[in-house]
């Protein structure tokens, strides 16, 4: 669990909005040639396994509210003070700092032969890292 703990950070800005891809592959590129068991050490256990002819895939699901803003329609319903009546009014509220904008996701599969990773594949808006 404290290892988990420790490699939250690492994942969280791996998972960043305002990152880049590139900067992503280079991050995760460092487990291509090591042990299989590194990765589960240092992401956990992966959402899913495929074996097939001597190779392994092991396949991680990341998901992440966007930063990007989002707009949505609302009606409101008001009362007034003054002249004692009541209005109804429409907008659109402007949602900022990754409330509500969706989610964005990413698809990390690793392939592994005889038990070190060989490559991986990403797939998703949400596969960007920081630079550090």
């Amino acid at each position: 669990m404290h290892r988990l703990l420790l490699l939250l950070p690492l994942l969280l800005a791996a998972c960043g909005s305002s990152g880049t891809t590139a900067e992503f592959d280079r991050r995760i590129g460092t487990y291509v040639g090591r042990p299989e068991a590194d990765v589960v050490a240092n992401l956990g256990v992966p959402n899913r396994t495929y074996e097939n002819e001597g190779r392994r895939l092991l396949q991680y699901e990341f998901a992440r509210p966007s930063s990007r803003p989002a707009i949505f329609p609302s009606i409101g319903l008001g009362f007034g003070s003054f002249g004692g009546g009541v209005g109804v009014g429409t907008g659109l509220g402007l949602g900022l700092g990754g409330y509500g904008g969706g989610v964005e996701g990413c698809v990390l599969v690793f392939e592994s032969r005889e038990g070190r990773i060989t490559s991986f594949n990403r797939n998703g808006p949400g596969c960007t890292a920081t630079t550090t």
